[in-house]
């Protein structure tokens, strides 16, 4: 497989990835049910995580990397845990500023937004 055809598989698959995720909070969200929720996010920080360590190993092995840009929208789209793990369990990323303060930075948004997401839930579903 050539690194154009490689490049766009992993664009694909990340996208339909990202879409299906999203699709799954926002429904949770209009739906109020925290299930689907939590299993888009988890689902995005599970990909997050594998798409670094991928990157590590295709580091390793020196083959065609996945690009700087690819890792962090998905660690902007709601996979900054998964990245962050990855980063710190693979040693990947980790002396690159541009890695080392937005994905943090992501991760602490993305809780708060968790919070109040539960919170609203939570609170709803009292009330009904």
């Amino acid at each position: 497989m050539n690194n154009q055809h490689h490049l766009e598989t992993y664009k694909r698959v990340r996208n339909a990835l990202l879409a299906c995720t999203w699709l799954m909070i926002g429904y949770g969200w209009w739906s109020q049910k925290l299930l689907w929720l939590l299993a888009g996010i988890i689902l995005v920080n599970v990909y997050a995580f594998m798409v670094t360590a991928n990157d590590k190993r295709y580091a390793k092995q020196g083959r065609l990397r996945i690009p700087e840009s690819g890792l962090l929208l998905v660690a902007a789209l709601g996979g900054a845990a998964g990245t962050w793990a990855g980063m710190l369990f693979f040693r990947h990323k980790t002396k690159h500023l541009s890695f080392t303060i937005p994905v943090p930075v992501f991760f602490i948004i993305q809780m708060y937004l968790l919070f109040l997401a539960i919170r609203y839930i939570l609170k709803w579903s009292a009330l009904s």
